[in-house]
């Protein structure tokens, strides 16, 4: 097995208020440069792979802590590429485990994750949040290199996504996607999974400790963007969780549709979390 590589963060407030990024530990292909600040004010983190990509020998673990009071957001530095497994045996594997402290907000913004044809990878996160936190996550899946016809060519895609707030379940996601035929297993473009949708995304909002009576409100307010944005070549919805937050999914047949209206869905739960207006993170190479 190959040996892992780690990365772990943490953000943390000091005494002006001030969010300092601390790299605490960061093996290849791992690479973080430094924080900067934001407009909106949160200390940016650029998460680089070295590689390009995630090899099919890669097992990478990332760990990022938010302490008290800090105000955080992290993105990578362009999309995630999944280069193709060289055996049966080759499974790439990231997992990640998010720690948001009382009264810490993390925005958690990669650009979207591309599988290869004839890749294999599975990715894990968990994310706890003490009462106070606050977090906006997404993540955005292609099917593939498209320019190059490698449409739902990947061998497997597994994702498994755990989130934790005041020490309760409010979220589980798991699903694994076998494009290449698995017997007994529904084609991907078929009218029960996809149908003609090729791209989808999520995106988590959460505040530990608001009232269900918050996220009705926000919920219908992110329908009714949600609606807007509906057409025939892309869908979203909006669906408040057991508690502490909502989950907006999206599926096009265009990726770059997709993209825009998670930034339209962040620009309104930003402003209804913490009343900042959402900056782009600047993207660094």
């Amino acid at each position: 097995m190959a040996p892992s590589s780690n990365l772990h963060l943490s953000f943390e407030a000091n005494d002006t208020g001030a969010t300092i990024l601390r790299v605490k530990q960061q093996q290849p292909p791992w690479r973080v440069v430094r924080g900067f600040r934001s407009p909106s004010g949160e200390t940016l983190a650029h998460v680089h792979n070295l590689s390009g990509g995630i090899l099919d020998s890669d097992t990478l673990h990332c760990q990022m802590d938010v302490g008290a009071g800090a105000q955080a957001q992290v993105t990578s530095t362009g999309a995630t590429r999944v280069y193709r497994s060289r055996s049966p045996e080759g499974l790439a594997s990231q997992r990640m485990h998010v720690s948001i402290a009382a009264g810490a907000y993390l925005e958690y913004l990669p650009d979207q994750l591309i599988p290869f044809a004839g890749s294999r990878f599975e990715q894990t996160a968990r994310v706890e949040l003490e009462r106070g936190a606050s977090l906006v996550w997404w993540d955005r899946v292609a099917p593939g290199r498209e320019a190059s016809g490698e449409v739902f060519r990947f061998h497997s895609l597994a994702s498994h996504f755990e989130l934790i707030a005041c020490g309760q379940p409010i979220a589980t996601e798991r699903w694994t996607l076998t494009p290449l035929g698995t017997p007994g297993v529904t084609r991907l473009d078929s009218i029960a999974m996809l149908g003609p949708f090729r791209h989808f995304a999520s995106c988590y909002v959460c505040r530990a400790g608001e009232p269900p009576a918050y996220w009705k409100t926000l919920e219908a307010q992110l329908q009714i963007i949600a609606d807007q944005l509906s057409s025939s070549e892309i869908l979203w919805g909006v669906t408040s969780l057991r508690a502490h937050g909502l989950v907006i999914r999206g599926v096009a047949i265009h990726g770059r549709a997709l993209a825009s209206g998670l930034v339209e869905f962040w620009k309104a739960a930003k402003w209804s979390l913490c009343g900042r207006v959402a900056t782009l993170p600047r993207k660094v190479h």
